[in-house]
């Protein structure tokens, strides 16, 4: 009886035709991939979208509790550089390591001579991160959301010791 049941299952489903196929097509040619649009941060300078390939790295810097690789020309993000209105110049000098070609020189801990010079674009916050706590079988839930100040900034020039 179960086997009947599956035969007449299945006398109701089509195979695809080629007219469906090309229906899938067209609309498949139609989609079109949208570019990563650029922002105008709060100086009023076009940030281009940082995408593609990576370049190869000229420094790598402690900036706001992180270690970051930077190259010139490029722009960057990390935790809240309090103090720092958008469009100052700031220089970083904890530089762990320069790179000149492929030959890299690394600090102990920190690179004697080395700095990073950078502006600051904009001061905004990262989005929301839920923070949900709960205890099993307790009616303990409790849920909160944190959004954390950040700071972009244009790294403009590296100097190298």
């Amino acid at each position: 009886m179960a086997f009947a049941l599956r035969s007449s299952a299945l006398v109701g489903t089509s195979v695809p035709t080629a007219s469906t196929n090309s229906r899938v097509q067209q609309k498949i040619s139609r989609t079109t991939v949208s570019a990563t649009p650029s922002s105008i941060n709060q100086i009023g300078f076009q940030t281009p979208p940082s995408t593609g390939e990576k370049p190869a790295w000229d420094a790598i810097i402690e900036v706001g509790g992180s270690q970051q690789f930077v190259s010139e020309g490029r722009y960057y993000e990390c935790h809240s550089l309090p103090g720092l209105e958008p469009g100052s110049k700031v220089a970083f000098e904890r530089v762990l390591a320069t790179r000149d070609t492929d030959k890299p020189t690394f600090g102990q801990p920190y690179v004697k001579g080395a700095r990073v010079e950078a502006t600051v674009l904009e001061n905004y916050k990262d989005e929301k991160v839920i923070v949900f706590k709960y205890r099993p079988k307790k009616h303990y839930r409790r849920k909160n959301g944190h959004r954390q100040h950040m700071t972009r900034f244009l790294v403009t020039k590296v100097i190298k010791a």
